[in-house]
């Protein structure tokens, strides 16, 4: 059933003002009560009609009921990077459907119920099913009558359609890689259409932003909007400019269309965050200015959002070593955008990959790098959600036969600390011994405990020892898989505490 609707009438409840910012000097993400948070999670994205996983019932690949939020923080999964589908907010032109924002509403506030943030983000890969992926909808698509028979000329030949859809067969677009298809002309071409706001569409872009700002501007575990996910450069065969020189998607393309977003989503919601992200043409670096994309007074509500993948063949990494080294490249790309444009930043996507040892020594390396940081991340992704762009459930943290991925999840549930009352400076963990070691100059004037997560099932089912090794702090354990850490009476502020734990 669709309700149309040219307003989102929801009732709001359990609104405070316990937002996630940015602090601006630090960088770093932080709570109501000073405190630095770091968030660890995975990504929930159904690219296909109903645009939502299923919520009625436990299933290992298409569901996200209680059962599943359970077992996220179990596993001290305290983010997820959710896909608000366009088709689903917006099935017809100017038609809003309020039977799907209301779904949507609620999976984000039974998230938050569980002390889980949610990053609403707009998902696409190769834009719509017309060019083998997803993102807006049909009738947003908007293509020049030049434009060459998709998949032309990245494959040098056309594919048959669907008469009515105007769909290739699925089998089809599988048969290639989907990033082979951004390099198609009208892929490229679509992309360029939103950008130039042909016939409107990137006004109705805004509208469906808008929509979602009404819905969730009043939640405080919505950690921000993520404008669009990898955007492509835009008509590369007209502008070629967008694939030579690097920064100039990003400046032409991206920068205008993320300061038009920004302007229709603060109209209504001053206070989450905004995510953007730099061109998939852009390898290294975006070139995005200080403040993108609101200004540098919105510094403490903006974040970027970087993904870092090492090319894999069927899930499992080329080789580890190269891997290593590429995705230190990028990491290091995505710190120097971190530090010019002033905001926070977010690993909102890595891994997709099997459950090798090579597979899993690779993301081991990038959660390590994240945590030299204190960066956040989320996992690509949580199930397998009939993923239109993969070809089965290899990336997903449960197996093709339903059963949970243990040495994945295993992997991907770190010991970490996940809130912070002071200034981090160092955090390791090692996924062979389990030992965990943190240090941070306390802040004594915060009122809320430092907060470690342990998996003590799946790291430590013999016991562990915790020990404050250097300054004066008091230990201890509230809960199952849980560690405070508060000062004492003689704790003095500003004074470095570390911690080791140690398995059993």
């Amino acid at each position: 059933m669709v309700r149309s609707s040219t307003s989102t009438k929801i009732l709001y409840v359990g609104v405070n003002n316990a937002f996630i910012n940015v602090n601006t000097t630090t960088q770093h993400l932080m709570d109501e009560y000073g405190r630095v948070r770091v968030f660890h999670g995975v990504n929930v994205v159904y690219k296909i009609f109903p645009w939502h996983p299923l919520t009625d019932k436990f299933d290992p690949q298409n569901s996200l009921v209680q059962e599943d939020i359970d077992n996220m923080v179990a596993w001290g999964f305290n983010a997820v990077r959710f896909g608000a589908m366009w088709p689903g907010v917006e099935p017809e032109r100017g038609v809003f459907n309020q039977t799907y924002l209301e779904v949507i509403y609620n999976m984000v506030n039974q998230l938050g119920s569980a002390g889980i943030h949610t990053i609403i983000d707009f998902h696409q890969d190769i834009i719509n099913r017309r060019f083998c992926g997803e993102g807006i909808p049909d009738w947003a698509v908007v293509l020049p009558e030049s434009t060459l028979s998709f998949p032309e000329p990245a494959v040098l030949h056309k594919y048959p359609v669907d008469n009515e859809t105007l769909y290739p067969d699925l089998s089809l677009c599988l048969d290639k890689e989907f990033a082979t298809y951004y390099f198609s002309d009208a892929v490229g071409a679509t992309f360029q259409s939103l950008y130039d706001n042909a016939e409107g569409i990137q006004d109705e872009f805004l509208k469906y932003w808008q929509q979602l700002a009404k819905t969730f501007q009043n939640v405080s575990t919505v950690l921000g909007y993520e404008i669009i996910n990898e955007p492509w450069g835009g008509n590369i065969y007209k502008y070629p400019e967008l694939l030579v020189d690097l920064g100039h998607a990003d400046r032409v393309n991206l920068m205008p269309l993320y300061q038009n977003v920004n302007e229709a989503i603060r109209e209504i919601d001053q206070r989450h965050a905004i995510f953007y992200e730099k061109s998939l043409v852009d390898l290294y670096d975006s070139k995005f200015p200080a403040g993108t994309p609101g200004g540098i007074e919105y510094n403490d509500r903006q974040i970027l959002s970087y993904h870092i993948y090492c090319g894999n063949v069927g899930g499992n990494p080329r080789h580890v070593g190269l891997c290593d080294s590429e995705n230190k490249v990028f990491l290091d790309g995505a710190m120097t955008d971190l530090r010019r444009t002033g905001g926070g930043g977010f690993m909102t996507e890595f891994g997709a990959i099997s459950n090798t040892t090579n597979a899993m020594d690779t993301i081991t390396y990038m959660m390590n790098e994240a945590d030299n940081y204190f960066q956040s991340w989320c996992y690509w992704q949580f199930k397998f959600y009939n993923d239109l762009t993969t070809s089965g459930p290899t990336e997903s943290l449960y197996l093709a036969d339903g059963s949970l991925d243990v040495i994945k999840v295993r992997t991907l549930s770190r010991t970490y600390a996940q809130a912070i009352a002071g200034s981090p400076q160092k955090m390791t963990f090692d996924i062979q011994t389990a030992s965990f070691t943190f240090s941070y100059e306390i802040d004594t004037s915060i009122t809320q405990p430092t907060i470690i997560y342990l998996n003590e099932a799946m790291h430590y089912p013999n016991g562990y020892t915790a020990s404050i090794t250097t300054g004066s702090a008091q230990i201890s354990s509230p809960s199952t898989n849980t560690i405070n850490i508060t000062p004492t009476t003689s704790t003095l502020n500003g004074q470095l505490i570390t911690i080791e734990i140690l398995a059993k």
